[in-house]
């Protein structure tokens, strides 16, 4: 095969575009296999899939035959915004592409985030019409419509890139009898005539109305769905939302008229969710009637009704059975009854300290919503019986309807007080754990999200977490303790790191350890002066000059209060009138009806 291959090498996409357009045609190259171009390309050279000849600079008039197509797959929007729209491994788990194509390769823009890649095809014959070389590019292009539309342009310059990967090398594309096929249902082409009714449009050729009319029959014919067996929700959530839009929806273009709103220019498009999770997304970039959601959220809005109804539509016309493994029964049986223990009447009488934690934080209800969050979502393995979730901190702070912060500080104190417990990355099973680093990967994370498990508890248990939750309260401690410094110093290192084994063996920041040590000074020498002493005094003598010092210092007196306490024998009590005359607190000092707490030495 002969074809234009610039002789400069590489190692990151060129700058000099306009040297390459005049030397390349100084380049013509013939090859005996396709493997060649490969090992070329991944040099980081230059190519041209065809045989240009006839002048000095590259141009389509000078083409004479070609026997390579490339596709290019950009995952990119029309404003140059990351979109992704079809990856390395949907490629190559293609069956046309595994069929007929040779290789691909990473660009040298390619990051693993923004997987941006060429799929290259060896034709089984050099084509000597532009007229037939480019009718191939247009067929792959129907059937690729990921793909970047400028690849029709056979004298068009492709970069080298990083790495490339072998599909198989012997493929070759029957170049005359693919130019004359005609696109199949599954290229599923739009009509290409100018339209003033879109949403009628878009519903003629589509899948859109036999959805809201929930013509299953129809859609089953179009769409042929292999039946599947799934063990739980979240599994029955997740496959759902992996399902391809275009093929649900009937659109196979990059962008299109909104299904839900007339307008006059197309402002709708499908891709992957960024966050690796796979999700395909729907979104309407329009200001007037913008939307981004799921095959779920998308079927809720054609079919006018509640997400419940419309998993069942989704799991009816994808072929979806749940089915629970004697596990599965057995947990479920086994949450159910530590619900009744959480839910007795009986609950403030036996442990005190813990309903008043718990009940009045709120705390309770947010365990409610994570044990029946869990019994949706139940592992099926039944060689690891564990109650093992891993759901992302977004999923469950919408459960919760509390910030993502907030969730985070909640799910912390249920590992604090052993209600849940967080995993270590070596005890977290093999199969998950490729899924959070793949995750963490996509998105860039600092941390593995985290994977917990619950254990049933018994009636010790309740009476060791009443305990506990007792002496959390005497200690004065608050949410602003819920971190890796507040755990360590009020409870020790080993409590810190099994409640954070992400930050295991974190040390203290020097300046949280000065600002301790100038709230201890101060609390004791007001102490000391009047035996008494309320926080916001305290903090007043604590003299600090840096941004955001005041509530630095207020967080951090919160941590170390119940170090402080234990450590100078201190108490932190609620003053009464009993109290402010036994510690002679005046008006003056005090306000009459204010009764804040106060540290002092009296016990």
């Amino acid at each position: 095969m002969k074809l234009m291959i610039d002789q400069k090498e590489y190692s990151e996409k060129p700058n000099d575009a306009g040297r390459l357009t005049y030397s390349i045609m100084e380049h013509p190259v013939d090859l005996y296999n396709i493997k060649q171009l490969a090992d070329e390309i991944e040099k980081g050279k230059t190519f041209v899939p065809s045989f240009l000849k006839g002048g000095s600079k590259r141009q389509k008039k000078h083409w004479q035959h070609q026997q390579i197509v490339a596709l290019d797959f950009d995952n990119t929007d029309e404003e140059g915004n990351r979109q992704v729209t079809f990856t390395i491994s949907q490629a190559l788990e293609d069956d046309f592409i595994k069929n007929n194509a040779a290789f691909l390769y990473k660009t040298f823009s390619y990051k693993d985030h923004w997987e941006k890649f060429r799929v290259v095809f060896c034709l089984d014959k050099p084509i000597h019409k532009y007229e037939k070389a480019e009718s191939v590019t247009k067929e792959l292009l129907k059937k690729y419509w990921q793909a970047d539309p400028a690849c029709k342009d056979g004298s068009r310059l492709f970069y080298g890139g990083k790495e490339v990967i072998e599909i198989n090398y012997d493929n070759k594309l029957e170049g005359e009898s693919f130019s004359r096929t005609k696109s199949t249902k599954s290229i599923c082409p739009a009509k290409t005539s100018k339209f003033n009714h879109n949403i009628k449009h878009n519903l003629d050729d589509s899948n859109v109305s036999h959805i809201k009319s929930k013509n299953i029959e129809e859609l089953h014919m179009k769409m042929q769905p292999d039946p599947i067996q799934l063990h739980n929700k979240y599994q029955v959530y997740e496959y759902l939302k992996k399902q391809d839009l275009h093929s649900y929806l009937g659109i196979y273009k990059r962008n299109f008229h909104d299904i839900f709103h007339e307008e006059n220019s197309p402002s709708a498009s499908i891709y992957i969710s960024q966050n690796g999770t796979g999700h395909y997304l729907y979104k309407c970039h329009s200001v007037s009637s913008s939307f981004v959601g799921t095959i779920i959220e998308i079927t809720e809005r054609l079919l006018d009704v509640r997400a419940t109804e419309a998993v069942k539509f989704l799991m009816k016309l994808y072929k979806i059975e749940i089915i629970e493994t004697s596990t599965q029964k057995r947990l479920k049986e086994e949450i159910d009854h530590y619900k009744y223990i959480l839910q007795s009447d009986d609950l403030k009488a036996m442990y005190p300290y813990f309903y008043k934690l718990f009940k009045g934080s709120g705390l309770l209800d947010n365990l409610y919503i994570l044990l029946d969050l869990i019994k949706e979502n139940l592992p099926a393995q039944d060689d690891d019986p564990r109650l093992l979730f891993f759901h992302s901190l977004n999923t469950i702070a919408s459960k919760f309807n509390k910030s993502k912060s907030v969730t985070g500080v909640r799910m912390n104190i249920f590992t604090f007080f052993r209600l849940i417990y967080k995993l270590d990355e070596e005890e977290v099973p093999q199969d998950l754990l490729e899924i959070q680093q793949k995750v963490k990967e996509n998105n860039q994370y600092q941390y593995l999200n985290n994977t917990y498990e619950i254990k049933l508890y018994s009636y010790n248990f309740f009476s060791e977490l009443n305990k506990q939750c007792q002496e959390w309260i005497e200690k004065g401690l608050t949410t602003k303790a819920m971190n890796y410094e507040g755990i360590y110093r009020n409870f020790g290192r080993d409590e810190a790191n099994r409640v954070f084994p992400q930050d295991k063996g974190k040390e203290i920041k020097p300046l949280n350890e000065k600002v301790t040590s100038l709230i201890e000074k101060s609390a004791l020498d007001i102490i000391e002066y009047k035996g008494w002493a309320t926080e916001k005094e305290i903090l007043e003598n604590v003299l600090t000059y840096f941004k955001g010092q005041k509530q630095f210092k207020s967080n951090q007196f919160k941590r170390c209060l119940g170090e402080m306490l234990e450590k100078y024998d201190l108490k932190l009590i609620r003053l009464n009138k009993k109290k402010k005359k036994e510690l002679e607190i005046t008006e003056n000092d005090i306000p009459t009806k204010s009764y804040p707490k106060v540290l002092t030495t009296i016990h």
